[in-house]
């Protein structure tokens, strides 16, 4: 079992059960809801635990989409 680093919800990524996706810009594997659910980038509430990620990570902050968010990949 794997742990979304967004919602904190558990999720299976392994033994023929792949409930997770691998966000290559962020560098983090996510929930399928989350993934499913943020098609159009990445919900505002968000933000926050991203931008700890990115920087603990030392990746650089991407450009918000043309809604404002950051977009998903």
């Amino acid at each position: 079992m794997m742990q979304c680093p967004l919602c904190d919800k558990s999720y299976q990524y392994g033994h023929q059960i792949y409930e997770g996706y691998y966000c290559k810009l962020y560098d983090i594997r996510v929930c399928g809801i989350c993934w499913e659910y943020n098609w159009d980038g990445w919900n505002p509430r968000h933000e926050e635990k991203l931008i700890e990620i990115l920087k603990n990570k030392g990746l650089p902050i991407p450009e918000r989409n043309n809604k404002g968010w950051f977009p998903r990949e």
